[in-house]
């Protein structure tokens, strides 16, 4: 009998703390919506014979994320960014790589506030560099008492698969307009010349939850706008951390972006697919989300 009570005790405790790491939770009012993964392992990079991966994604190897961390569920958003800079006064300065008429062209005029085309106030925020991502990043430390950062591109991986071990988890190439705001047929001829056979909806960006989030309950784990994470570049995987932390160095000149964006050219859309740009750099297709150590 009581050691029956014992493993009934043993399940409860197990489903509360199950239930904990799936329940989403804010840490202050105004921080993002987070989700607490326990972490593991997973294979990252491409097999040798991928004809859709390049060389920046190899050697394929094991990922093991040891620690617990904490992820936001969305892409920070315009009013999100708009909150912060009225708050804290930081100048977020014009200039960004956006849409013209020519093309993809630096706009001298084109900012976080007006990048090129329309958004509402729940849409990503895009045409912010790296340093603006980690400055807001400080501001919610500031204002919640924990520690937030950029993931790394581990983490952020390790999360977008939502525990899919291969493959894409929306399944099909054609699915994948139910799941993420992608290069799709509403672009093709608009701004791309070729697109994902399917339709989202949305010809720029789209507000952050509008999507189905991924089954760890992550929207936008694909699509919308690709995120700066914390990583150094490197041209593959073979001095990469294999524990979950952030690959370093000293004078950074480039920095990774993970997850792809309203305008991509058709891969098909990969969760694997990388790239980098100077941390400087303000893009039209490029916003953050945040995440920070389990307490």
């Amino acid at each position: 009998m009581k050691r029956l009570l014992s493993l009934l005790i043993l399940a409860v405790l197990l489903l509360s703390c199950s239930e904990e790491t799936n329940r989403p939770f804010r840490d202050c009012a105004g921080c993002p919506e987070l989700i607490l993964l326990e972490g593991g392992s997973f294979m990252r990079g491409a097999e040798m014979d991928d004809p859709a991966a390049d060389e920046s994604e190899r050697p394929r190897h094991e990922v093991t994320i040891e620690k617990p961390f904490a992820i936001a569920t969305r892409h920070t958003t315009v009013q999100d960014y708009a909150a912060f800079t009225a708050a804290t006064g930081h100048e977020t300065r014009p200039g960004c790589y956006t849409l013209t008429d020519e093309g993809w062209r630096m706009d001298g005029s084109a900012s976080w506030r007006a990048p090129g085309f329309p958004q509402t106030p729940l849409d990503p925020v895009v045409c912010v560099s790296w340093h603006d991502a980690t400055a807001y990043a400080a501001w919610i430390s500031a204002r919640s008492g924990k520690a937030y950062r950029l993931p790394s591109e581990a983490e952020w991986e390790f999360a977008a698969r939502g525990g899919i071990a291969e493959g894409n988890f929306w399944g099909s190439d054609t699915q994948i307009c139910a799941w993420a705001n992608v290069n799709d047929i509403t672009a093709k001829n608009k701004t791309a010349k070729a697109a994902e056979n399917c339709t989202d909806g949305f010809l720029y960006t789209s507000p952050v939850d509008h999507f189905r989030p991924n089954p760890f309950g992550i929207h936008n784990a694909i699509g919308n706008a690709w995120v700066w994470l914390a990583d150094c570049w490197q041209g593959g995987y073979s001095t990469s951390p294999r524990d979950g932390s952030a690959h370093r160095a000293e004078n950074c000149g480039r920095r990774v972006l993970r997850g792809g964006s309203w305008t991509d050219t058709p891969g098909p859309v990969r969760i694997g697919a990388r790239e980098n740009r100077p941390p400087q750099g303000r893009y039209a297709i490029a916003g953050f989300r945040l995440a920070r150590d389990a307490d």
